[in-house]
């Protein structure tokens, strides 16, 4: 009897199909779905920017158009700061660091702009840090977003000279701002508070992250988290800029953590002292006009300090903009003492197998210093890594090949008797030892380590402009030749849609080879989804990153000359370049006849032999015993 916990065979060859229709439909949603939706929130952003202008004119809320960022800088006094990393400027005007680019990366290869990761309130895709005091006292007088701010002592903010920013209230009350800024992304935010009046005031400490629509590199694709995250209470929680506008206010409490906004290859993140409790924050602020994205914050909140007469207060946080290196993140982990900072890049739920591979890539590329080589010869190891598993499905099917003859005369013979065919087939593979099935789990296994290299290739920042040779400048984009225009050799410019280039064309090669190397399925179903896959997984990865089908082609390339070398040494002939006679009648028998499943009623006899034993003949065992009925198997609910 089948226990109702173990899968039964028939649904063995569902979840292979399942399975690879699974990686087609992944892609595809990525390109189908989500690409367009970018180019809607790209249009977006233009349909905002023309109601903007068009308010200023009308009855419409009024609405600051936003100006050059350059502009906006040009505009409050600022305190300059700079390291080997990163240079921008602290605004005197709300004491906030508004203005923060990265001098070693750039928004295209042409490295004319450098990428920018905190830009003024009024300049386009405006993100800013601000921190300091707030008060329920609405009779104290408190800094805000227009309060002039003083800069004491140094002029320039650089990793040996901080910068102390001041400002009193008149009521007695003064506040203070001392950042210091170290030899990368760091920056350390002290706070203090001196109460000189009459009365005890209460004050809580506070520092946020706020960020208007969305980034100008945001694509909306769900390969990589883009939006708010924090590590807090020893839980990894990201939300998509969508989850805010639905759900606007989400808080946590812990006392270590850290919280912030990330991009693909960014962060900007707020750590408080982490030995203090303190509440973390995700909000939303619809914005004036129905299609104005609104504003998102991230902050933190520290525990309440009462000042009395004569009294003062301090707290402390740290801030990190930056780019995603993983040896980066680990070294503030360690120095600033953060909970798993290195989540910070999404490396999805096979992070056991992304990790490694993570580092592996980047062994090679320290090697090499050419992340293409690097990823060739990654291949190559995790070739080596699967080569018992592959070798078990490549003997499995090179069986199949060598008794393909064989399997065509029972076609022919019973094709108009599906269940005769089958009963015939099931003792044809069990007199040749043949196991239909025997392939099927080691390429199962395989399956979560695909997954978890795309999620690398797709993270891996070190990838991003990173040249190959010949035509490939960057390999995190898509490969920009097109077959449809011969290369380059037509003077045409191809739509978007028949970007179909160089990479995506060899890789097309290598699969069909691949599967010209495997018996051909005896489902005529099975046996259409595996001839038009190579096809369809072109069309979709020719607009993945160029990095990523150069790693399936080379991995195509060597399973084909394994498979080759098996399929030969045990005497069997192979067509790569022609068509094979006894294949060929093969697939027209299963196009032709009855769809059968005699790897699945092995596989079931198999189970009956497990759980019953062989059976005995009578006379040995003698009188037959009454056995109960098996139950029918459940079907399953939809």
């Amino acid at each position: 009897m089948q226990n109702k916990d173990e899968m039964h065979p028939n649904d063995i060859r569902n979840l292979i199909l399942f399975m690879v229709l699974s990686v087609a439909l992944w892609a595809a949603y990525d390109h189908f779905i989500l690409a367009p939706q970018a180019e809607a929130i790209r249009a977006q952003r233009e349909a905002v920017a023309a109601a903007v202008k068009e308010s200023q004119v009308s009855g419409v809320p009024f609405v600051e158009e936003e100006k050059p960022r350059d502009e906006v800088i040009s505009q409050t006094a600022r305190v300059p700061f700079e390291n080997e990393d990163v240079s921008g400027s602290v605004n005197l005007t709300g004491g906030r660091i508004d203005d923060l680019s990265l001098k070693n990366y750039f928004k295209t290869i042409e490295k004319k702009k450098r990428v920018s990761l905190l830009s003024p309130s009024g300049a386009a895709f405006a993100r800013y840090m601000e921190f300091g005091w707030v008060t329920s006292d609405k009779s104290v007088k408190m800094p805000d977003k227009n309060t002039v701010w003083k800069a004491g002592g140094s002029k320039t903010l650089s990793p040996q000279t901080p910068v102390t920013l001041t400002w009193s209230n008149g009521q007695g009350v003064s506040f203070e701002k001392t950042i210091s800024l170290d030899e990368e992304y760091g920056f350390t935010l002290s706070q203090r508070v001196v109460n000189k009046g009459s009365k005890t005031l209460t004050f809580f400490p506070y520092a946020l992250i706020s960020q208007k629509g969305f980034p100008e590199e945001y694509a909306g694709r769900w390969v990589v988290h883009e939006g708010p995250l924090a590590y807090v209470g020893n839980e990894m929680t990201e939300r998509s800029y969508g989850d805010l506008v639905e759900n606007p206010r989400e808080k946590f409490e812990a006392v270590k953590g850290w919280i912030g906004i990330t991009e693909k290859d960014w962060l900007v993140a707020l750590a408080p002292d982490q030995k203090e409790f303190s509440t973390f924050r995700f909000a939303h602020t619809p914005g004036a006009l129905p299609k104005d994205a609104g504003r998102y914050q991230s902050d933190i909140m520290g525990q309440a300090r009462t000042i009395g007469p004569g009294e003062s207060a301090r707290f402390e946080n740290r801030f990190f903009a930056g780019a995603k290196k993983i040896q980066t993140l680990n070294a503030y982990e360690e120095k600033w003492n953060l909970p798993h900072f290195d989540l910070a890049i999404d490396f999805g739920i096979y992070y056991f197998l992304t990790r490694p591979f993570f580092f592996i890539l980047n062994f090679f590329y320290g090697l090499v210093g050419n992340f293409g080589v690097a990823i060739i010869m990654f291949t190559v190891v995790l070739r080596l890594a699967v080569f018992p598993l592959a070798n078990t499905s490549y003997k499995s099917f090179a069986k199949m090949r060598k008794v393909s003859p064989k399997v065509y005369n029972l076609r022919h013979e019973y094709k108009d008797d599906k269940k005769k065919l089958q009963e015939e087939l099931v003792k044809l593979y069990q007199k040749e030892e043949v196991n239909p099935m025997a392939g099927c789990l080691p390429i199962i296994v395989q399956i979560p380590i695909f997954f978890a290299l795309f999620k690398v290739l797709s993270n891996t920042i070190e990838m991003r402009h990173a040249p190959f040779f010949g035509w490939i400048k960057d390999l995190s984009a898509p490969d920009p030749t097109t077959v449809f225009n011969l290369f380059g050799l037509i003077p045409w410019d191809p739509p978007q849609a028949l970007m179909i280039g160089a990479w995506p064309v060899m890789m097309l090669i290598t699969s069909i080879a691949q599967r010209k190397m495997s018996p051909p399925p005896q489902d005529k179903m099975q046996a259409r989804i595996i001839a038009a896959m190579p096809w369809l997984m072109c069309f979709i990865l020719a607009k993945f990153a160029s990095g990523l089908v150069i790693y399936w082609t080379f991995s195509n390339l060597l399973a084909v000359i394994q498979q080759y070398v098996i399929t030969r040494s045990m005497g069997v002939e192979v067509h790569l370049f022609s068509r094979d006679k006894d294949i060929e009648q093969m697939e027209e028998a299963v196009e032709e006849g009855p769809s059968i499943h005699p790897g699945l009623e092995m596989v079931e006899e198999e189970v009956e032999e497990a759980l019953f034993g062989e059976e005995e003949d009578s006379k040995d065992s003698g009188p037959e015993k009454p056995v109960s009925k098996p139950k029918p198997r459940k079907k399953k609910k939809k």
